[in-house]
């Protein structure tokens, strides 16, 4: 089996709770198997601590350490990239693998609101369908092109 990781989308996002809160979520693939890595409460507080660290560190002010929080929550996943899919697989008790094989296909939806402000927000609906069921994510960015690479012409 080959481990090495191809491939990573990070920030994606399972409704819970009438759609009001949702639970994060990391796609990791490798050619033979994808897991989705539950990204909890406690790994994100670490990231901001050890970015706000980095920053103070370094010197920088106030604003600086900030926008390092900031970014360090968005880099969460370049983590992945040095672990093994197994690796990253038994982090959490929440985490699970499928094996690429079952994927039969995935589609990529782009939906946008509008609230009575006339403020526009567009999110993507991420539908994974496999042998073991459909699996729905939302994010906040258009993920397709990295999952044409991952997965070809299952992309949708």
């Amino acid at each position: 089996m080959d481990d090495r990781i191809i491939g990573i989308v990070p920030n994606i996002k399972k409704s819970k709770m009438l759609g009001i809160s949702y639970d994060m979520f990391t796609l990791i693939a490798t050619s033979d198997t994808t897991v989705i890595a539950k990204v909890t409460r406690e790994m994100l507080n670490q990231v901001i601590k050890d970015s706000r660290a980095q920053a103070k560190a370094e010197g920088k002010g106030f604003f600086s350490q900030w926008g390092a929080q900031i970014s360090g929550v968005n880099k969460y996943a370049e983590r992945y990239a040095g672990m093994s899919a197994q690796t990253a697989l038994a982090e959490d008790k929440a985490n699970f693998a499928i094996p690429n094989s079952t994927i039969s296909s995935i589609k990529v939806n782009k939906k946008t609101r509008s609230d009575d402000d006339g403020i526009t927000q567009t999110t993507w609906e991420l539908i994974i369908k496999a042998d073991s069921g459909k699996l729905k994510y939302k994010t906040d960015f258009d993920p397709k092109g990295q999952l044409q690479t991952i997965y070809g012409n299952r992309v949708k």
